[in-house]
């Protein structure tokens, strides 16, 4: 009998958080505890004794089980509300990718594969729905203002010259198929750089696929040029939350022209190395399948839908249809921060933005083609029990607090919101009133100390 809950990712390779925890994946909702239930870090650690930890052996021994564990929601919701999940879309579409062949269950495997890898939060912008621990410019912004004490890292970064992980590089470099670079920034973490150069020179990154995702604020096309020429294929995912003032509102310091200009760029550079042809997608008997072909360069826009961006979703899809057609554009929820998920916010609000997804505005239906199954996933996901009012009143809050803190305008920036939610401000909450005492205040673009940033 067909195991439906099985998901190969702890079979494959692990996913570090920028402190040097480490998970099967990176929506994977605990860290790899040593048999004294106390987390075990690269940076003591190598990768592949983390693997082979008995806690990664009862995580496999439980998918074999056909357990859905907890630890694994993120998918387990996704797949509920009619959308692809991180472990659909690696069983159906990375693994063929890398040839690696199918992967055995019922063994225990020795030795990882594929890396997401993260050696730094070092970053050029502090966006809404990251934290310090994926941002150095938000790090900062609460180190500077005592908010709290930022994010805390008992070992250092996990990339620093003391590390395991840094100090063991040469060895999982003779396994490794693919690498899953992500962040902080990684155009502006010179270690990356450094591992990417290792990895040509010692020849094996003819056999490694390369994956990361970069804000596109950075473009270094003689950088990119060199890891197409050089690596099995190359893909970059734009992480691009909506446009014009949307987008400046939602990655703050980043700003848009500057971005739709590299757009621009990457998408000539997909144009020139025919990474375009993608594959069709099928759902078949409650799975998607989709069998890539081994493009030299693919490009995507990731969009990170929440309700602060939700009115660019039919925007988004528009400009890459029509002026990207080299691009894909790959949609996934925002589930953390709660504050800005999609199914906190009124229920009059939600009838809003699920008519500007459905209808035009002179009322036509769209034709949502490809993207219908997930935007039908997205309504249903929204269309969740709202939260209490108090606890959207506070959630409000937060945001609010950003904006006064950053100088911005939620209702300059989407004045449609406005009707909707003026009255949950009018009608503070405790907590709306003490973050409303927070003065304005800036930090700098640069954070100047930080070590890790590429010159």
């Amino acid at each position: 009998m067909k195991n439906k809950k099985m998901c190969y990712m702890p079979w494959a390779g692990v996913s570090n958080n920028p402190d040097g925890t480490v998970r099967p994946c990176c929506l994977f909702k605990d860290t790899i505890k040593d048999e004294n239930g106390n987390d075990m870090y690269v940076q003591n650690h190598t990768l592949k004794e983390l693997f082979a930890t008995k806690y990664m052996k009862d995580v496999r021994q439980k998918f074999r089980d056909g357990v859905e564990i907890p630890e694994c929601s993120t998918c387990w919701e996704d797949e509920k509300h009619g959308r692809k999940s991180k472990r659909q879309i690696f069983k159906n579409e990375v693994w063929p990718d890398l040839g690696v062949g199918k992967l055995d269950t019922d063994e225990e495997p020795t030795t990882p594969f594929d890396y997401q890898l993260i050696i730094s939060n070092s970053c050029n912008l502090k966006c809404r729905s990251c934290t310090p621990s994926h941002s150095s410019q938000w790090q900062l912004e609460h180190e500077k203002y005592h908010i709290d004490n930022g994010y805390p890292m008992p070992h250092g970064q996990a990339g620093t010259e003391e590390s395991v992980l840094w100090k063991d590089r040469f060895e999982w470099y003779k396994t490794v198929k693919r690498i899953e670079v992500v962040g902080g920034e990684p155009m502006y973490i010179k270690q990356w750089h450094k591992i990417f150069d290792e990895l040509i020179e010692l020849d094996y990154a003819k056999d490694i696929v390369l994956d990361m995702s970069t804000n596109a604020n950075i473009f270094l096309e003689d950088k990119v040029r060199k890891w197409i020429e050089n690596f099995k294929r190359v893909g970059i995912g734009l992480s691009i939350d909506g446009m014009g003032p949307t987008y400046d509102y939602m990655r703050h310091l980043g700003k848009w022209d500057k971005v739709f200009e590299n757009m621009d760029r990457y998408h000539d550079l997909a144009k020139e190395y025919d990474g375009s042809h993608f594959d069709k997608i099928e759902f078949i008997d409650g799975e998607y399948y989709h069998n890539m072909k081994n493009h030299q360069f693919s490009c995507q826009i990731s969009f990170t839908l929440s309700w602060l961006n939700a009115l660019e979703l039919p925007k988004m899809i528009e400009l890459v249809e029509h002026r990207y057609p080299h691009f894909k554009i790959w949609m996934n929820l925002v589930h953390y921060p709660d504050w800005m998920r999609l199914n906190v916010i009124p229920p009059e609000m939600k009838e809003f933005i699920e008519s500007k997804w459905l209808y035009d505005d002179k009322g036509n239906k769209r034709n949502l083609g490809e993207h219908e199954q997930d935007i039908l996933g997205y309504i249903d996901f929204m269309n969740q029990p709202h939260v209490t009012e108090e606890t959207f009143k506070y959630f409000l809050a937060k945001n609010i607090f950003l904006d006064n803190w950053r100088g911005e305008d939620l209702f300059a920036t989407i004045p449609e919101y406005e009707v909707f939610l003026n009255k949950y401000i009018t009608e503070p909450t405790e907590a709306y009133s003490v973050i409303n005492t927070i003065p304005i205040v800036e930090v700098g673009s640069v954070r100047e100390e930080d070590p890790f940033i590429y010159d």
